[in-house]
């Protein structure tokens, strides 16, 4: 059995500790400097699995200003109706007006229709007003599902001249309908918007316990590395001096 060997065993595996430490450095460093846990395949299935819920917490999010730009189309279409509603009240006013057949004279009778018809006017030019290309009256809009689609729920509040009060009133029937519609739109989409902020938020907080960086732990990793890493640096000086004592035998 030889007392002596030309292998360097006890240099070869401190350099093998040395360089599993700094290995483990690497992975510490890299770790506490991007906040990424999984970083040199700390977790892959976890990685995989907070991206995932990252993005759709992200898309969560996007829902939540589609929502906003629906309460603010909404909005808009709410005003339009309202004026709409308080042109069809004139209209009721002539309405009434008009039954007071033994007090108007020609002139006075030309005055309220000339009068009905510019309200007829004015209400229908509203009622054509879009936004973005979309029609604000017509398509009373509400949300359906979380990825923000829409559907079309109203129908047109265009004026006519009215022969009769009653005529009159089943056309207030109708704008007071959409406006419900327009209220129930808004309730909606306000409460569709919360559900998507709660839902980006808490899905941002899942990815980031699942991804984030320990930073206590990957300190400690670090410090655990970085020293083992200066002994197994020793070590290795210290059995090449041990393999050099051979030489002085033979000299």
């Amino acid at each position: 059995m030889t007392s002596v060997s030309t292998v360097a065993v006890g240099a070869n595996m401190a350099a093998a500790g040395a360089a599993k430490a700094r290995h483990g450095m690497n992975e510490a460093i890299a770790r506490l400097s991007t906040g990424v846990r999984s970083m040199y395949g700390g977790d892959a299935g976890g990685a995989s699995q907070a991206h995932q819920i990252r993005a759709e917490g992200r898309s969560a999010f996007m829902a939540a200003r589609n929502s906003e730009d629906g309460i603010s189309y909404l909005q808009t279409a709410e005003s339009l109706l309202l004026e709409i509603a308080t042109l069809n009240g004139r209209l009721r006013e002539l309405a009434v007006q008009k039954l007071s057949t033994g007090t108007l004279d020609t002139g006075d009778t030309a005055a309220i229709a000339a009068e009905e018809a510019a309200i007829v006017a004015a209400a229908n030019d509203i009622d054509a007003h879009a936004l973005n290309g979309k029609d604000l009256v017509a398509a009373i809009i509400v949300a359906k599902d979380y990825d923000g689609t829409l559907s079309t729920l109203g129908a047109t509040s265009a004026l006519t001249i009215a022969k009769t009060v009653a005529s009159v009133d089943g056309q207030n029937v109708k704008i007071a309908k959409n406006l419900g519609l327009v209220a129930a739109g808004l309730q909606a989409l306000k409460g569709h918007q919360a559900a998507m902020y709660s839902m980006g938020a808490n899905a941002e907080a899942a990815a980031a316990r699942i991804q984030d960086t320990d930073f206590a732990r990957e300190s400690a990793s670090l410090a655990k590395f970085a020293i083992l890493n200066q002994s197994a640096m020793a070590m290795v000086a210290q059995a090449n001096q041990s393999q050099s004592a051979v030489l002085s035998v033979l000299q």
